[in-house]
């Protein structure tokens, strides 16, 4: 077999061999549109829907914007939004949407997307996407997802504040720079059949998380915080299983350093632990998925100094090894 042959054949069972990521979002940069509007939208609108915004759609009656390349009506992109341009991250399309506190309370925007397959019982996602913030003080840090079987959609309303999210972000990680794009990541495990993601701020104003510092003594009656955010790049992978880590030693003595044996199990629906004395007598039975166990009988009695033997069963495998118990 000639040298150039070879390489072809390997590439192709190489490339055939690999695992590919699934991505769930349908159009996660925006750019699969019919038109576009070119002007904010106004309270009703669904300018995805107007656009032919592929996968994309407006769920409740507060109204997000799509800025693109070339609108049939208004501002050419990049929008200027009163303070300067703002280039999308990725080709020539991007959403943005409103958090607003102030004249009127709780307003919220808010994107849905249909997904292009259900997601599966207990696995675990995460999604991703990219925001750019107009500069203004006080911009909240808190993005959340909401997941649904079935297309949301109620223009009577132009806030969820009252509903709560299924994730929410870490908001200790949103470090504001108005020059450049951030990305924001939200881990979460499906409860299965989710079809439709709803990205936006689901914090109600007098729990509002926002950046510091930030100056409040203007604030009356209604929380001040608030941002128009330009969103792009959304991503929704399954996040690769993660094997639990079971520790063989610890020691429940009350000093606040490895008092607990910790296993997360989060990964399965079904947990069933048992934990055994070196004469195969029970000690401690639990069905949660995080176990912290203390070194106390089921019954609540100290166990003593020595080697324990754990059992867990769960829907997909089962794991069995050694505890050394040391007061």
């Amino acid at each position: 077999m000639n040298k150039p042959l070879y390489i072809f054949l390997f590439i192709i069972l190489f490339c055939c061999d690999a695992k590919t990521q699934t991505e769930y979002i349908t159009n996660g940069s925006f750019e699969d549109i019919d038109t576009c509007y070119g002007y904010p939208a106004g309270i009703g609108f669904d300018v995805f829907e107007w656009s032919g915004c592929k996968g994309w759609s407006n769920p409740i009656g507060s109204s997000s914007d799509l800025w693109c390349k070339d609108p049939k009506y208004g501002m050419s992109s990049p929008p200027n939004v009163g303070v300067g341009f703002q280039y999308p991250k990725t080709g020539y399309n991007m959403a943005a949407f409103l958090v607003n506190s102030g004249i009127t309370q709780n307003y919220r925007e808010y994107i849905q997307n249909e997904l292009q397959q259900p997601l599966q019982l207990g696995k675990s996602y995460q999604l991703s996407f990219y925001i750019a913030l107009q500069a203004v003080d006080c911009s909240p840090t808190s993005f959340g997802i909401k997941f649904y079987n079935s297309k949301y959609r109620d223009t009577t309303r132009l806030w969820l504040t009252d509903i709560m999210p299924d994730a929410t972000n870490d908001t200790t990680l949103i470090k504001f720079d108005t020059l450049n794009w951030q990305l924001v990541t939200i881990p979460f495990k499906a409860n299965g059949s989710e079809k439709f993601v709803i990205i936006g701020n689901f914090e109600d104003s007098i729990r509002l998380s926002y950046t510091f510092p930030c100056d409040t003594s203007f604030w009356g009656i209604y929380h001040m915080a608030g941002g128009y955010f330009f969103i792009d790049d959304v991503s929704l992978t399954e996040l690769p299983f993660q094997e639990p880590q079971f520790p063989n030693i610890f020691t429940p003595n009350n000093d606040g350093v490895n008092d607990l044996w910790k296993v997360d199990l989060s990964e399965f629906n079904e947990v069933h632990c048992v934990i055994y004395n070196r004469w195969g007598i029970k000690e401690y039975e639990t069905t949660k998925q995080l176990i912290n166990w203390d070194g106390r009988t089921t019954s609540g009695s100290n166990c003593g100094d020595g080697v324990y033997f754990y059992v867990i069963q769960t829907e997909e495998k089962n794991y069995k090894g050694h505890i050394q118990l040391i007061r």
